[in-house]
């Protein structure tokens, strides 16, 4: 059975391994926080989850953007921008030529 890698393969992919590889690091910061002496206090435990919580939201307005763009279709012509700006200099070149030659 042969597996075809479209690029929507590969962002599911990588979009995947960056979800489960904050999941670790989040998990294991839990796991030593409660390990520590500071879980006792009930302070330390509400800045934690302050922590937590703020990079968690942080974690899913990045996922967000991401997929609001992928849906938007900005990923499907990567090489679109660069073309665009190759033209535009182009144009720009060709535009100070004529002005030069004007002038001469």
């Amino acid at each position: 059975m042969k597996i075809r890698v479209t690029p929507k393969m590969v962002t599911i992919i990588f979009f995947s391994l960056m979800i489960l590889s904050v999941s670790f690091f989040m998990i294991e910061k839990s796991i030593d926080f409660f390990n520590s002496e500071f879980a006792q206090n009930e302070t330390d435990f509400r800045g934690y989850l302050i922590v937590l919580f703020a990079r968690l939201f942080m974690i899913l307005g990045w996922i967000a953007i991401i997929a609001a763009l992928y849906f938007r279709g900005h990923f499907k012509d990567v090489e679109k921008p660069k073309n665009d700006l190759l033209e535009l200099h182009e144009k720009i070149e060709k535009i100070e030529k004529k002005k030069l030659e004007k002038k001469v």
